[in-house]
């Protein structure tokens, strides 16, 4: 039979090898959902650059096309321009409500899922 400092010794050492256990737990369960955000982030920057680039090739045919029927690719272009410049002030204006506000609620999403 075990005396009681034995015991004592053994629950101490216990708790110590339970405590390191937990950290560890916690250094792993940190870098999961740390790697996830990042990888979240890393995918949704990968779409909007290629979204990005099918948009302005878009964007270029459509102000050709309307420059050709109007007679002039000036003018196509100027048009494609002028909408550009209204939906960027609209985006510039809303752009807490739009874009901060959904992405910081994503980012938090993600960390603490």
């Amino acid at each position: 039979m075990q005396s009681t400092v034995d015991q004592i010794e053994t629950i101490v050492t216990k708790a110590g090898e339970l405590i390191e256990t937990k950290s560890e737990l916690l250094k792993l369960k940190a870098v999961d959902k740390i790697s996830d955000a990042v990888s979240s982030v890393i995918t949704v920057i990968a779409i909007v650059l290629l979204a990005g680039v099918s948009f302005i090739i878009i964007s270029f045919g459509i102000a050709y096309w309307i420059g050709k029927e109007l007679g002039n690719v000036h003018y196509g272009f100027f048009i494609v321009g002028g909408f550009y410049v209204i939906a960027g002030l609209i985006l510039f204006f809303a752009r807490v409500r739009l874009i901060k506000a959904p992405l910081r609620d994503i980012i938090i999403d993600k960390i603490i899922k």
